[in-house]
């Protein structure tokens, strides 16, 4: 790797929380699309107002496709949309963004009028519609 190969300062854990400034980025574990894959949720500002992000840092299937890797999977992925609907988000993000068209939507904030929401914002309604289907 150019200017060599990152040293670990730390490890994660799950739950952890990570202070920056005023700021807490509250880390998952979510093995499945990678053995250490993590997913985040943290707060952003709107126009003064404070939304919560949830940002899965592994979708996409980059696993064997065998029973128990897509249960470790699935269960990764429940674990974190219940923390994502008990912290109250209402962006999600993913760690690729085709599946969540963030460079199109990205793009939009440009022209975007100061009394219009953020693209990014997908409302509360996805957890009625995440839990209906999987709990």
């Amino acid at each position: 790797m150019p200017g060599g190969v990152p040293k670990r300062d730390m490890v994660a854990s799950d739950g952890q929380k990570l202070s920056f400034g005023d700021e807490t980025v509250s880390i998952y574990l979510t093995p499945g699309h990678t053995p250490g894959t993590l997913s985040m949720i943290f707060p952003v500002k709107n126009h003064g107002k404070t939304l919560v992000v949830a940002y899965s840092g592994g979708t996409a299937f980059n696993f064997p496709r065998d029973p128990a890797h897509f249960d470790i999977y699935i269960n990764s992925q429940k674990k974190f949309a219940r923390a994502a609907a008990a912290a109250g988000a209402t962006i999600i993000l993913s760690n690729h963004s085709e599946f969540d068209e963030a460079y199109m939507k990205g793009r939009m904030l440009a022209s975007r009028k100061p009394d219009e929401a953020s693209p990014f914002v997908v409302g509360a309604g996805w957890r009625a519609a995440i839990f209906h289907r999987h709990e």
